[in-house]
């Protein structure tokens, strides 16, 4: 039960960001470029499907399973997710010939993940800190107890 939480933790984050940078990390000479993806869904046995580009020149060369790190990133969304795991085209018969699929002649992939990073970024702690020191400074003006006042001078 504990990893149907997580599952549906890091769903609901990915669902939230919806778009993320793919970076083929296979060493081939022929691997698919880095592209923008978008996120289709995760399904209970935790594989994530998401659609990529056709490049502009399809290779048979390319290879149709493969390590690949995604990256979920959003201008103001004060949180990232980065996955890494193994990819795999499921639609490749119409990626390689070229046809009208029902993806709008995108590649659709599949996903299993094997690391997945969630990180806050601490955007709002900034302002809570900012406020902590102002009234700080409030409270020691009060007081009479000035911290520029109490430092000593290094030049008199």
């Amino acid at each position: 039960m504990e990893n149907d939480y997580k599952l549906l933790f890091i769903k609901n984050k990915l669902e939230q960001i919806k778009s993320a940078v793919m970076y083929s990390t296979n060493s081939n000479i022929a691997h698919l470029p880095n592209d923008l993806i978008e996120f289709e869904s995760a399904d209970d046995d935790g594989l994530l499907w998401f659609s990529a580009h056709v490049p502009r020149q399809w290779m048979k060369a390319y290879e149709l399973h493969f390590p690949v790190k995604l990256i979920f990133y959003r201008k103001g969304v004060d949180f990232f997710v980065e996955i890494t795991g193994t990819a795999v085209v499921v639609n490749k018969q119409d990626a390689i010939y070229a046809t009208n699929n029902s993806y709008n002649g995108k590649l659709l992939l599949k996903m299993v993940p094997y690391y997945i990073e969630y990180t806050e970024t601490g955007k709002k702690d900034i302002g809570f800190k900012k406020f902590k020191g102002q009234v700080y400074d409030i409270f020691m003006n009060t007081l009479g107890l000035n911290a520029r006042t109490n430092q000593p001078r290094l030049a008199e």
